[in-house]
């Protein structure tokens, strides 16, 4: 099912970040599958990140998720060729999310000129140490459907709140040098959002590919 309309709840909320000390665990199989049969879990580590993500071999062939090295980032795979970037890590200063905002114009991602803001939202049930934000226009009625009907494009770019998916950033103070970038897509991801933790960032999560 489409997830429309979620962005206009999104918009308007707001979490706090508190404090919290217990170290991130391996979280439990998730108990869906996109298609029961077709696919398996698997655990990944990489980039300083772990998750549960879906291997499936379907009518339409084979899609997984996997590492991709030069974005730093989880991304969808289908019969090996990426098609979107699905959870990718960023690197932020002691300002916290704030320093995001030129990352993304320096990469392309943000015009200069857009007038987008950053606010944190309660998106779902997390340890009291994470915040989650969405990058979205000041104008609340940016994203509404033109008078003929067409959706507009995204007002803050591919990293910013879109009427065409769930797109957010997540960080935690235990490791308050990261942030990462989630894309649920308009139905539901061939990854668990609930199950992505920060992990130390050891020679070996930060290399391995899948």
């Amino acid at each position: 099912m489409k997830r429309l309309g979620i962005i206009a709840w999104l918009l308007g909320a707001s979490v706090p970040s508190l404090a919290a000390t217990e170290e991130p665990k391996r979280p439990p199989v998730p108990d869906w599958q996109t298609q029961v049969g077709q696919c398996s879990w698997r655990w990944l580590e990489a980039g300083g990140l772990g998750l549960w993500a879906e291997a499936c071999n379907l009518s339409t062939g084979k899609w997984r998720i996997g590492w991709d090295r030069s974005r730093n980032a989880f991304v969808e795979l289908h019969n090996g060729r990426p098609t979107r970037i699905v959870v990718q890590s960023w690197k932020i200063g002691p300002e916290g999310i704030a320093a995001l905002t030129n990352k993304l114009v320096t990469a392309g991602h943000l015009l200069p000129t857009a007038d987008c803001r950053w606010q944190s939202l309660p998106l779902r049930p997390a340890p009291r140490t994470m915040t989650f934000y969405i990058l979205g226009p000041a104008d609340p009625k940016a994203l509404a459907p033109t008078s003929s009907g067409d959706i507009p494009e995204p007002v803050c770019g591919p990293y910013g709140t879109s009427t065409h998916g769930v797109r957010y950033f997540m960080t935690d103070i235990r490791w308050s040098d990261r942030a990462v970038f989630i894309d649920e897509g308009q139905e539901r991801p061939m990854f668990a959002p609930t199950s992505i933790k920060f992990l130390p960032e050891t020679r070996a999560n930060k290399r391995r590919i899948f």
